[in-house]
C-alpha cells in the first residue's frame, strides 16, 4: 500500500519534471513525456542494501554507470555514499532530509540528442554505518522505438544517437555492445 501511494505521488512529480525538460528544450510541455513512453512508462523501484564494510577502501557499493532509464528517482539515508563524475572529479551528493535525488538518464540523454546528459555515478560504503536508497527507475516501453526527437535534429545538429527499441538498447548495454 506504501508503495502504491508512494508512486500514486510521484507521477505528479514525474509529470512536472517532464514538463520542465520539454520548456527546456524549446519544445512542448508534453514532447519529453510522449518521447519516453508516456502513459506506458515504466517505473521500477529497487532497494538497495549496503551493509557495513570494515574497509570501505577496498570496496565500491557499484561501481561507476550511468542509468538506462529516462530518469532515476532516488530517495536516500542519511548515510553518504553517492558519488557523481563531473569535470574529472567524483563528488560526494549531500543528504538533503526530505529531499529527492534525480538523475537524468541514457534514454534522455537519446532524446535530447545529447543536449541533456545521464549522470555518471556511483555508491560508495561506510565503515559502520548501513546505507540504503530507494531509486525508481522510469523506463519507456520495451517495444518503444527511442531516439533524437526530431526537432532537436537539423544541419547544425545531425542525430548523435542512432533510433531503436528500448529493449534492444538494454540488450546491448548490459551486454557491453556498441550502440
Amino acid at each position: 500500500e506504501v508503495n502504491e501511494e508512494y508512486a500514486e505521488r510521484l507521477r505528479g512529480a514525474v509529470d512536472k519534471l517532464f514538463e520542465s525538460l520539454s520548456l527546456g528544450l524549446g519544445l512542448e510541455r508534453h514532447e519529453m513525456m510522449e518521447a519516453a513512453g508516456g502513459d506506458e512508462l515504466n517505473y521500477l523501484m529497487k532497494i538497495n542494501y549496503y551493509p557495513p564494510c570494515p574497509r570501505p577502501d577496498l570496496a565500491l557499493g557499484v561501481v561507476a554507470h550511468t542509468d538506462m532509464s529516462a530518469l532515476t528517482i532516488l530517495v536516500p539515508n542519511e548515510v553518504q555514499g553517492l558519488q557523481v563524475f563531473k569535470e574529472g572529479h567524483w563528488y560526494d551528493v549531500k543528504y538533503i532530509p526530505n529531499a529527492l535525488v534525480i538523475h537524468i538518464g541514457d534514454q534522455l540523454e537519446i532524446l535530447s540528442n545529447g543536449i541533456y546528459k545521464s549522470v555518471l555515478h556511483r555508491t560508495a560504503v561506510n565503515k559502520e554505518m548501513t546505507r540504503m536508497s530507494w531509486p525508481v527507475f522510469l523506463e519507456p516501453p520495451l517495444e518503444l522505438e527511442t531516439g533524437p526527437i526530431s526537432k532537436l535534429v537539423n544541419k547544425e545538429n545531425p542525430s548523435k544517437y542512432k533510433t531503436k527499441k528500448y529493449k534492444d538498447y538494454v540488450y546491448c548495454k548490459l551486454n557491453k555492445l556498441p550502440q
